[in-house]
C-alpha cells in the first residue's frame, strides 16, 4: 500500500531511497568500527556481525531501489531499521549505550520525509522498542532513561518537522512568485508586441517576424514576398464617419484580411492605416493573388493600395521593406486602388 502525503510528495523516491541507503551504510560502518576497537565484553560479537551484514545488505538494496522502486517499500525498510537498531542494542546488552543513538537517525529521517501521521507511527514504534529493551535488560532507572531518550528523539523530530515544512512552504511560495513573475513578463512581452486596436502584431513584432522569415527563406532556399497594404483616403473616412467608426473599420479589416491568409503568413499593423504582410513560399504571381484577395475583402466598400516585392536572396530586411514601401508609393501616385510590384 502506497501512502500518499505532503512530505513524500515533496521529495523524489530516488532521493528518499538514497538517503535511506546512506543511513544504513554509515550506521553499519560505525557499528563495525565499534567491534574492531576495544569494546565491552558483553557484546555478542558474532551475532552483531550478522546484524551488520543485514544493515549492509539493506543499504545495498536501498541504492538499487533508488533506480527503480516506488516509495511504498521504503516504509518497510525504515521499519527494518528499527528492528536492526533494537537487535544491535539488545546484543550489546547495553540498551543505554551508543547503539540506541541510531534511533535518533530513524526519527529524524521519518520527520524529514514523511507526514506527521506516519512519522508519529515510527516514533511510537521506536518508543515501544526502546522500552522493551530497557525492560528486557532490567536497566536501573529504566523509566527515566526511556523518558530522556524518547523525549529527545521526539523533540528533535518535531524541530526537523517544523523546519522542513517551513522550508518547503517558502520554496512553494518562491516558486509561485517566480511563476507569476514569468507569466507577467510573458504577458507584458506579448502586449509590447501586439497592436491594442486590432490585436495584430505591431511594428516591433513585424520587424522580428520579418527577420525570422528571411532566415527561414535563406535556410530552406524558398521564396519570400512581402507587401505593404494601405487603406486609401482613410483620413477622409475618419472625417466623414468619425474616429470611432475608423477604429471599427480597422478592426473589421484585420479580421477580414486575417481570414484570407494562410497559417504561415504574417499580417501586422505597421502604423496608422498601413499594414505589412509576409508571404513565405510564394512567388510574385501567387503573392499577387493573395494580396488581391485582401484588397477584395476590405470592408465598408473601402479600397486599398499595395506595394509588393520578392526577396532577392541577399538583401537585408530594411532594404526589402524599403523596396515594398517605394512600390506602395508608386501605387498611391498612380491613382490608388491597385498593386504595384517592385
Amino acid at each position: 500500500m502506497e501512502i500518499q502525503d505532503e512530505a513524500v510528495a515533496a521529495e523524489s523516491p530516488h532521493f528518499m531511497w538514497v538517503m535511506a541507503g546512506v543511513l544504513f551504510g554509515v550506521g553499519a560502518s560505525i557499528g563495525a568500527f565499534s567491534l574492531l576497537v576495544p569494546h565491552p565484553e558483553s557484546f555478542e560479537d558474532g551475532a552483531l556481525w550478522v546484524n551488520l551484514g543485514i544493515a549492509y545488505l539493506a543499504s545495498a538494496l536501498c541504492f538499487v531501489g533508488a533506480r527503480r522502486w516506488p516509495v511504498w517499500p521504503l516504509y518497510a525498510a525504515i521499519a527494518l531499521g528499527i528492528v536492526v537498531v533494537t537487535r544491535a542494542a539488545y546484543l550489546s546488552h547495553d540498551p543505554g549505550g551508543f547503539y540506541s543513538f541510531f534511533y535518533v537517525w530513524i526519527g529524524l529521517y521519518a520527520a524529514f520525509f514523511f507526514s506527521r501521521r506516519v512519522a508519529l507511527l515510527y516514533l511510537a514504534a521506536i518508543a515501544a522498542a526502546f522500552g522493551g529493551l530497557l525492560v528486557a535488560e532490567d536497566v536501573d532507572a529504566a523509566l527515566a532513561r526511556w523518558v530522556t531518550t524518547v523525549g529527545t528523539i521526539i523533540l528533535a523530530a518535531f524541530l526537523i518537522d517544523l523546519l522542513v515544512r517551513r522550508v518547503r512552504r517558502v520554496a512553494r511560495e518562491s516558486t509561485s512568485i517566480a511563476r507569476e513573475r514569468a507569466e507577467l513578463m510573458a504577458t507584458l512581452a506579448e502586449v509590447a508586441r501586439t497592436d491594442d486596436l486590432t490585436g495584430l502584431p505591431n511594428r516591433r513584432a513585424w520587424d522580428e517576424a520579418l527577420e525570422r522569415e528571411l532566415a527561414r527563406a535563406d535556410r530552406d532556399a524558398t521564396p519570400l514576398c512581402i507587401a505593404i497594404v494601405d487603406l486609401d483616403r482613410f483620413k477622409d473616412y475618419n472625417d466623414v464617419h468619425g474616429h470611432q467608426a475608423g477604429d471599427r473599420l480597422l478592426k473589421q479589416l484585420a479580421a477580414a484580411w486575417g481570414a484570407e491568409l494562410r497559417a504561415t503568413d504574417v499580417l501586422a499593423r505597421y502604423g496608422g492605416e498601413e499594414f505589412a504582410v509576409a508571404l513565405p513560399g510564394c512567388d510574385l504571381e501567387d503573392a499577387g493573388t493573395l494580396v488581391e484577395r485582401l484588397r477584395a475583402a476590405t470592408p465598408s466598400e473601402q479600397t486599398a493600395s499595395a506595394g509588393l516585392v520578392i526577396w532577392d536572396s541577399s538583401e537585408s530586411a530594411e532594404t526589402l521593406f524599403g523596396r515594398a514601401d517605394k512600390a506602395l508609393y508608386a501605387a498611391k501616385s498612380s491613382g490608388r486602388d491597385r498593386i504595384v510590384t517592385g
